[in-house]
């Protein structure tokens, strides 16, 4: 009996905690329906930082035919000077890619392939000097052909489409992949979290 009243009272004060938290946080949602269309532009590409402190963020461009089409996006590097070893990054760690717990690790998986796609390829300040001249960052994306499709069948879409393209050799300079990309836009939605 002492148990489960003890039981009862440890849940409710976890209850009670869960309810405050949710309490004590608010969204605030803010739509503006603009006047006329307007235009939001950005670079697609931003590096930021010194080659010991590197930040480099990219928006991945999705074809018109595969719009909200259920894919996988994958960031990988290699280095030219052992062009078959391949690492990928969920966005929090890089992990080989014959890693045999995760070897086909997407950055962003399965979700609809929205047009245009925001990879934070280092999210914190990296040092990447040790692969200038030699480390390469690649982005690309694969499609799931139904809800039984795997993350490697994505994978291997990708590969087999040339769904890819280098994006970084590192020291060196971008691809043809720096442009300023434009989005015409009818109204904006504004979401604000505050404390309470």
């Amino acid at each position: 009996m002492k148990l489960s009243i003890r039981h009862w009272m440890l849940s409710s004060i976890s209850a009670a905690c869960l309810l405050n938290a949710a309490l004590s946080q608010a969204e605030t949602v803010n739509t503006t329906v603009f006047s006329e269309p307007g235009q939001f532009c950005f670079g697609q590409t931003r590096l930021r930082g010194v080659p010991d402190k590197t930040i480099l963020d990219h928006y991945l461009i999705i074809p018109k035919e595969y719009h909200f089409k259920i894919g996988d996006v994958f960031i990988g590097f290699r280095r030219k000077s052992e062009p078959d070893a391949l690492w990928l990054t969920d966005g929090s760690e890089w992990r080989a890619y014959d890693d045999s717990e995760h070897p086909y690790m997407a950055y962003k998986r399965p979700a609809k392939l929205d047009p245009v796609i925001k990879a934070k390829i280092f999210m914190q300040q990296m040092d990447v000097t040790e692969f200038e001249g030699d480390g390469e960052i690649w982005v690309g994306y694969g499609l799931r052909k139904d809800e039984s499709a795997t993350e490697e069948d994505s994978f291997q879409d990708m590969m087999d489409n040339q769904r890819y393209y280098r994006l970084w050799q590192i020291g060196i300079g971008f691809e043809e992949k720096f442009s300023t990309i434009c989005l015409t836009a009818t109204k904006m939605t504004e979401r604000k979290v505050t404390a309470q």
